[in-house]
Order: structure tokens, then sequence, then C-alpha cells
């Protein structure tokens, strides 16, 4: 009975575990991206939902690419490690959906936002054309 609860729980905590880098992993490919385009971030934190970064405001596209940068890590972390650990890719596999789904304050429904903003953006100067 003792090996049973103790397998039960290093199981729990190694997939925890897994999933926590599997987060770490999402909000690094925001930080990088949001770098490497040329956005300010003001701070990394962590609340109930989860990791975050703060950053400042940047065109439609520069958001748009910081958005999508998040889920593309975690499909880019699921086909590196289909084969190494069904669990980390789990993991990864949920957290793109999620993340990807068009919920409020989700990474979809910011990437919908800049998608929007930029087809009004192109609409408007289309008209002045």
């Amino acid at each position: 009975m003792n090996y049973l609860f103790t397998h039960w729980v290093l199981s729990l905590v190694g997939t925890m575990s897994l999933g926590i880098i599997a987060m770490v992993l999402h909000e690094f490919g925001h930080l990088v991206t949001s770098l490497m385009v040329g956005i300010k971030v003001k701070s990394v934190g962590m609340c109930m939902k989860g990791m975050y970064i703060v950053r400042e405001a940047g065109s439609p596209m520069k958001n748009l690419l910081v958005s999508l940068a998040g889920p593309l890590t975690n499909v880019a972390l699921i086909l590196l490690f289909w084969h190494v650990s069904t669990t980390f890719t789990l993991a990864n596999f949920c957290l793109a959906v999620c993340n990807l789904a068009p919920v409020r304050g989700s990474d979809g429904d910011r990437a919908w936002t800049c998608f929007e903003q930029m087809q009004r953006e192109s609409s408007i100067s289309a008209q002045l054309l």
C-alpha cells in the first residue's frame, strides 16, 4: 500500500513539473518574441491563471506575432518531444489548444483582436485611396 501511494505522489509531482516546464517555455516564447520585435517587457509574474508578461503595446502585427509565439512554442515542443515523453507532449498540446481558443484573455483572443485591428486598418487605408 505504501508503494502505491509513493508511486502515485511521485507520478503526480512529475506530471505537474512537466506542465510547469511547458508553461514556462510558453511564456519564454512570448518573452523572446517581444524582445525580437522590439517591444519592451515591463514584468513577468504569476497569478491564479498561470504565468503572464506585462509589456508595452506594439503595432497590431507585432502584437499578433507575440500572441502566437507562446502556442507556437508549445507546438514546436510537441514536435520535438513526440517520441521522447508522452506526458510532456500532452502538456504542451493542452497549453497550445487552450491558449489558442478565443476565450477572453487568452492568446487566441488577443491574436483575433490583432487580426481584426489589421483588417480595419487595411480597409480604412483602402477607402482613403
